[in-house]
Order: structure tokens, then sequence, then C-alpha cells
């Protein structure tokens, strides 16, 4: 029987994700790496910003779903954040992701190795479904669909998606694909989406950190050297 779009696209980012693990140095993502821990603590200052103004009930008392959790970094900030473990499910495509995050994040904590393109919960389950360089990833235009629709279906009728994720292409990795705010719209119809243009792009925050952080948050404010999209979506 042939694989069907889903299963094709699941099998691709498998086989991505073990050649980067094999090739990508580790230092490059390690927080003793300047350019990344600016990367990350300006992320946790837009996104923390973001909710506690906005939308402050989903830390405080909130179910929260991250769908691709890959080790739980996001959990445990969210963790950090006030938000109790037991209030958290992520789910990770790749096994041994899945397996790291059980064993780095709080056993309360709900971690399921599975599809976010067929969730396995009730409809209008959770507050909060956060997304962080998932759609990126995915270059089948039906999946990213598919999972669009999954996380409509799973959020309640007053929760938020928070979206996390490139917005250019990366010259240098074929593998994944910016997602542009017209195809935000598009996948997520009749809905209000907010997005604003964050985190200076990554080789260039890479050189310039270590020589001067102030020039990385003076540079960072610039639109059009920032590489992601942060931003909410909600249902009308």
């Amino acid at each position: 029987m042939r694989p069907t779009p889903i299963e094709m696209e699941a099998d691709r980012l498998r086989e991505v994700a073990a050649r980067r693990a094999r090739d990508l140095p580790l230092e490059r993502y390690s927080l003793s790496n300047p350019g990344q821990l600016f990367m990350l603590q300006d992320r946790e200052r837009r996104v923390l910003r973001l909710l506690c103004k906005n939308h402050p009930e989903v830390l405080s008392a909130g179910q929260v779903l991250e769908v691709g959790c890959g080790t739980g970094l996001w959990i445990r900030d969210l963790i950090r954040w006030g938000v109790s473990p037991a209030r958290i499910t992520g789910v990770e495509l790749l096994e041994e992701r899945a397996r790291e995050a059980k064993q780095l994040c709080p056993a309360d904590v709900s971690i399921y190795c599975g599809n976010a393109v067929t969730l396995a919960f009730p409809d209008h389950a959770f507050d909060l479904v956060i997304q962080s360089t998932v759609f990126t990833s995915i270059l089948d235009d039906e999946v990213q669909q598919g999972l669009a629709r999954e996380m409509l279906r799973v959020l309640k009728p007053d929760g938020v998606i928070l979206w996390y994720d490139f917005r250019v292409n990366n010259p240098w990795n074929a593998d994944v694909r910016g997602v542009t705010r017209g195809t935000v719209h598009n996948l997520f119809p009749e809905c209000r989406v907010q997005l604003r243009a964050i985190t200076l792009a990554p080789p260039f925050v890479r050189r310039v950190a270590p020589v001067s952080w102030m020039a990385c948050n003076l540079l960072s404010v610039l639109p059009f050297l920032c590489t992601h999209y942060l931003g909410t979506i909600r249902k009308m």
C-alpha cells in the first residue's frame, strides 16, 4: 500500500533529524555560545511580555499543549514561568526526543510520542497550544494544513495559539521553508492572527554577540534583520 502524505512527511522528518544530529556541531546550540544565549533570552522576554500582557490566564490556570515539543525546552520554560507541570502536555514525532523529554521534564508532564497531525485529544481541550519551528520543518502543504486544523480543533473557543517560526527561507538548509504572514493567514482562516518579526538573524547574532550584547539588542528591534515571527492566533 502506498504511504500517505502524512506518513511520507513523517519519514522525511525522521531522516532529516537523524542527519542533523550526526552533522551539526553541538556547541552551536549550547548556552555557552553567546549568540545562542542571546537568542533564547530575547525570545523568552518577548514571549513572556506577550502572554503576561494579553493572556495571563493561560499561565496561571490554562491547559497547555506543545506540538513538536522536542526534548522539552519550551515545557521546562513554561514551568519556570509558573505553569503547573500537571497542566502541560507535549507531543513529539521522534521517539528519541520524546524519550529525552520524559527524562528531563517533571513526571507530572504528559509527553506523548506521535504525529501531531492526528492528535489523540478531544475537541476544545486546551487553552494554549504552542508551536515552535514546526511548520517551517514541514514541506508538504497538505500536512501543514492538517496540523493547523488539529491545533484549532483541540483549542478552546477562547484559547490562543502561540506561534514562533521562521518567516524566511534558510539558504543553507533546504530541509526547511520559511512560513510567510500570508501562509499563516491561509492556514488559519477566520482567525485573528497577530505576528511580529523577532530574533536577530542567527548567523549574524552568533558573530555579534561575543563582541557586543548591546549591539545585538539594538539591531534586534529592526524587523528586516529578524528571521522569525512571534505571535498569537485566536478563533473569531
